[in-house]
């Protein structure tokens, strides 16, 4: 047998030159696998940060999605004149915000912020700011709801719902700002509850109005109440007022409301004072059919007592009836009579018509005509008037 000695070589060069290759091949592995590592951990953070934006943009989205913001502005010009005396005004009327937050599906924050006449009193002006709603809604059930905070009374047409894009004339109904207090806001609870017949009702417990007590005052009028409105402002609340108002919607187009509310003691005292209890009744009607809407409205308040009565202010009341027609979605035309009384044999009277022109929806352009009688002043005369809502 012969052997050779050339395996031998191969195997003793092999085992000469294989660890140096070895050892650079494992250099070169373990950075490449560094290589790979460090780029798979980039992507991975970049991927996350990614992650990271897109839930944080998520969560932002649904936070704001939660919040609503709308409001409602109003110029005014007037031109009027009273027995031989010009009046020529123009006003920012009002400036109003409203914001509102979902906490959840059945609870959720409305709240309503406004600035009227430009400037608040302390900087030579005669505005105010005021904060008219503040209430938090629980939604019981799909036709149940439990409001609690500042609240609009559910009285009349406008008091609720008065942007200046709702109503026909440059200001508002004056049976609503007289005989009815808009805009009359309370501290107060409501429940509220819908039926599918289109029945619904409405009961509320808030805060009395608390009228200006003569002894303290000699100019004071005790049975103006428009000015017993309180507002909220550390109002005095020994004699809390119950509103109770029942509406039916059953009918397309057709809106009957009846409303009542009770006072025990307009001068809020826990004493008996100058003023006695305080009953508002009231009802309207809206019936839209095609392009004509009218509407008519009843208020009454009996004031109990010796003094009310004495100063013939013991029964407050008034009507007012509307027509109005609204041929094409720009523009509509209305024509509306008023008739109240505050003090006792004084009948005042007033005439409105007029036009409003709505470029878009939210947007509204009006002028309407006044007349009154004499009992209500003799203030005759024209307004313009440009609204929005948002």
């Amino acid at each position: 047998m012969k052997y050779t000695l050339a395996p031998l070589a191969l195997i003793a060069a092999t085992g000469f030159v294989t660890p140096a290759q070895a050892a650079d091949d494992q250099q070169n592995t373990i950075r490449q696998l560094e290589q790979r590592i460090q780029q798979l951990e980039d992507t991975l953070n970049s991927r996350m940060e990614m992650m990271a934006d897109a839930i944080d943009a998520q969560q932002q989205a649904s936070a704001l999605s939660k919040v609503h913001f709308g409001g409602y502005g109003e110029l005014n010009y007037q031109n009027l004149s009273a027995d031989g005396v010009d009046d020529k005004q123009i006003d920012f009327r009002r400036w109003i915000l409203f914001v509102g937050y979902d906490f959840s599906d059945r609870v959720h924050f409305h709240s309503e912020f406004e600035v009227e006449h430009t400037v608040v009193p302390g900087s030579d002006g005669e505005g105010a700011v005021e904060l008219e709603q503040a209430f938090l809604q629980f939604d019981l059930s799909d036709t149940q709801q439990l409001k609690t905070g500042i609240q609009l009374v559910p009285v009349g047409i406008v008091n609720e719902t008065h942007e200046p894009t709702t109503y026909y004339g440059v200001e508002r109904p004056v049976l609503e700002t007289t005989i009815i207090p808009t805009t009359w806001y309370v501290g107060a609870i409501m429940y509220s509850q819908q039926f599918s017949s289109g029945l619904s009702y409405d009961v509320m417990l808030s805060e009395g109005m608390k009228t200006d007590d003569p002894s303290t005052d000699a100019d004071a009028d005790p049975f103006d109440l428009k000015a017993g409105k309180q507002k909220t402002s550390n109002a005095d609340a020994f004699d809390l007022a119950t509103t109770v108002r029942v509406r039916y919607t059953g009918v397309s187009g057709l809106e009957l409301a009846a409303y009542a509310q009770y006072q025990p003691d307009l001068d809020q005292s826990a004493v008996e004072s100058y003023a006695d209890s305080a009953t508002l009744l009231g009802g309207h009607l809206v019936y839209q059919l095609n392009d004509v809407t009218i509407k008519g409205m009843y208020a009454r308040w009996d004031l109990a007592g010796d003094a009310a009565e004495a100063a013939g202010k013991q029964v407050q009341d008034g009507g007012q009836l509307e027509v109005s027609w609204r041929p094409i979605a720009a523009v509509g035309v209305f024509a509306r009579h008023t008739a109240w009384s505050q003090v006792e044999d004084e009948n005042q009277t007033q005439f409105n018509a007029g036009v409003n022109y709505y470029p878009v929806a939210d947007v509204v352009f009006k002028f309407d005509y006044q007349l009154q009688n004499e009992a209500a002043g003799n203030t005759d005369g024209f307004y313009l008037g440009m609204g929005y809502q948002f």
